[in-house]
C-alpha cells in the first residue's frame, strides 16, 4: 500500500501542475511569438498598400503621356514635360514663345507626385535633375519678375510633336528603400511601355 501511494504521488502532483495553467517562461514565450507574427503581418500589409499605390501612380503616368500625345497630334501642336521635385508639368509655348503649363484645370493639369515617390528620368543615358518646385525659388525682387523668370527657365525635359514624334526617354517611379519599381519609356516614334522591375542588390535607394 505505501508502494502504490507513492507511485500515485506523481500522477497528482502532475494533476495539481496543470490545474495551474501556463508557467510565467511559457508565457513569454508565446508573447514573443505572436508579437513577431503580428509584426510579419503588419509588414506584409504595408508593402502590399505600397506596391498598390506605386502600379497605380506609374499607370496613370503612362496613361497621361498617351493623352499628351493624342493631344498633340489632334491640335497639332507641341506639348512639352517637365519633372520638378514634387511633381510634373505638361507645357506649351504662349504668344511669348515661352513655355507654361499647357492647362489650369482639366487632364493634363500640373500634378504631384504621391508620397512618398520619386522618379528618375534618363534622356539618351544621362540623368537628368528635376527642377525646383514652383515657389521653391527664394531670390529676391518683385512676384513679375519671379514669374518672368521662372518662365524663361521653364523647358521641356520630355517633348511630344504632332505626328507622333517623342523625345526618346526612360523614366523610373521608385520608391525609398523598397526593391520593387516600375520603368516608363518613350521611343522616337511615340511608343510608350511600363513594366515593373527589380532593383539590383547594392544598387540605388
Amino acid at each position: 500500500m505505501i508502494f502504490g501511494a507513492a507511485r500515485a504521488l506523481p500522477a497528482g502532483a502532475a494533476t495539481a501542475r496543470r490545474q495551474h495553467g501556463f508557467t510565467l517562461l511559457e508565457l513569454l514565450a508565446v508573447i514573443v511569438i505572436i508579437g513577431i507574427i503580428v509584426t510579419f503581418a503588419s509588414l506584409s500589409i504595408g508593402n502590399r498598400a505600397l506596391d498598390d499605390r506605386l502600379e497605380a501612380e506609374s499607370k496613370r503616368i503612362e496613361q497621361l503621356l498617351r493623352l499628351a500625345e493624342d493631344e498633340a497630334d489632334l491640335k497639332g501642336l507641341a506639348i512639352g514635360l517637365v519633372f520638378t521635385e514634387d511633381g510634373y508639368r505638361f507645357l506649351s509655348a504662349n504668344s511669348s514663345q515661352n513655355w507654361a503649363d499647357y492647362a489650369q484645370s482639366g487632364i493634363l493639369r500640373s500634378r504631384s507626385l504621391l508620397q512618398p515617390f520619386f522618379v528618375e528620368l534618363r534622356i539618351e543615358g544621362r540623368l537628368i535633375p528635376p527642377l525646383p518646385a514652383a515657389g521653391s525659388d527664394e531670390s529676391s525682387g518683385p512676384a513679375d519678375d519671379k514669374e518672368e523668370d521662372e518662365a524663361k527657365k521653364l523647358k521641356p525635359q520630355v517633348l511630344l510633336l504632332p505626328g507622333g514624334q517623342m523625345t526618346p526617354f526612360t523614366l523610373d517611379l521608385k520608391a525609398p528603400n523598397y526593391p520593387s519599381y516600375f520603368r516608363i519609356e518613350g521611343d522616337l516614334l511615340g511608343r510608350v511601355t511600363r513594366e515593373r522591375r527589380q532593383l539590383q542588390p547594392g544598387t540605388g535607394p
